[in-house]
């Protein structure tokens, strides 16, 4: 999921913080893995096999603590804007800057490759026979141009479905709403008079779930508030303190693995923002073990984000028939060793694609610029 980019290693909770996004997109893409290759759970099987369904279930919790993340940079940079000076167009460039330089080449990565699996493969996979929760996306409906256009202005979820088989896409949509609607918010809230960009938050009517979804995104802002509020009383933490609102964070997570609770959600971004406070406020030393995966963080975990569903898709389809494989070892080899690759293409991606953010943002405002009248 994408949040502000963060100079790498400037705090060191921010290396934490950066070292959490790529093993959230990782969790993420272990679950749909497993999901496309493995059949469905039997209580049956070793220790370790279970512990992959078990980790499996964990990929909607990953998605919601990005939730968290993107929320506290978000309101981080619009808090920082508006006191230089508000200016929505430089503000929705960034941020349209930073989603379209991975989500157009995404979509239309992600479109080859299910068009390819779909009408000239035929995989079972794509053509929905082999059961996989995780592929819910009717190729007939979701691989056309209208849902491309739809997800091209992030309506995916809310009025079209995500494009081809790419179902994570969805939480693209939510960022996009959730952009616009923390600055309306906080602007009117900051001015005492309503900002003009209120009406967007109607769209909240046509998605429930968009809504709700805003309570878990406005814990990661509202860990940005308690953190400047707690900077400016100079409060400190005790050392213990991350160690102990983590196993708070790892005990509602483990709950929300017992049950579909209504609640869950947004008790688990709070849970969540709660431990990233403990980091913020103690400044706990930087294991140099965690600085590659913050990198990756950084650098590459939207692009896992965006487009590792397609790509393990086909993959997942030309391995299995029309049945998803057994859970043994060799199974679980293969999961990991897709994983791997999978990791390594999104490097890849993400190299011609977020390494051009600053560029595709300067060309936006030299664009805007020309037509300004002088």
């Amino acid at each position: 999921m994408p949040e502000a980019e963060t100079p790498e290693s400037t705090r060191p909770a921010w290396v934490y913080m950066d070292a959490t996004r790529a093993a959230l997109a990782l969790t993420v893409a272990f679950g749909h893995l497993w999901g496309l290759l493995i059949e469905d759970y039997r209580p049956t099987g070793s220790l370790l096999i279970r512990a992959g369904y078990f980790l499996a279930g964990f990929a909607h919790s990953a998605v919601i603590l990005f939730f968290v993340l993107s929320g506290y940079w978000i309101a981080r940079s619009v808090t920082g804007r508006v006191a230089r000076g508000w200016r929505w167009d430089d503000y929705l460039i960034d941020r349209i800057a930073r989603l379209g330089v991975v989500l157009l080449p995404a979509l239309a990565i992600g479109g080859v490759l299910d068009w390819v699996a779909f009408h000239w493969l035929a995989l079972p996979t794509h053509r929905g026979l082999t059961g996989a929760w995780v592929f819910t996306q009717d190729l007939n409906v979701s691989l056309t141009p209208g849902a491309l256009l739809g997800n091209v202005l992030f309506l995916q979820h809310l009025i079209v479905p995500p494009f081809g088989s790419n179902g994570p896409l969805w939480s693209l949509a939510y960022e996009f709403w959730y952009y616009l609607w923390f600055p309306a918010l906080y602007l009117s809230f900051r001015t005492k008079r309503p900002s003009l960009a209120l009406p967007v938050l109607a769209m909240g009517l046509v998605s429930p779930g968009l809504t709700f979804g805003f309570l878990s995104w406005m814990c990661g802002a509202a860990l940005h508030f308690a953190e400047e509020r707690a900077r400016a009383r100079a409060w400190r933490l005790s050392g213990w303190s991350p160690i102990v609102a983590g196993l708070v964070c790892a005990g509602v997570l483990l709950w929300g693995r017992t049950g579909d609770f209504s609640i869950e959600d947004p008790l688990e971004a709070a849970a969540f923002a709660m431990f990233l406070f403990t980091l913020l406020r103690t400044a706990p030393p930087v294991l140099s073990i965690l600085r590659p995966a913050a990198s990756y963080g950084a650098r590459a975990s939207f692009s896992l984000y965006a487009i590792h569903f397609p790509v393990m898709a086909i993959i997942a389809g030309s391995i299995v028939g029309a049945q998803r494989l057994a859970p043994t070892a060799t199974t679980g080899l293969a999961v990991a060793a897709i994983l791997i690759v999978v990791a390594g293409i999104a490097w890849l991606f993400a190299m011609s694609t977020e390494a051009r953010t600053t560029a595709a943002r300067a060309a936006l405002r030299a664009r805007l610029a020309d037509r300004r009248p002088v």
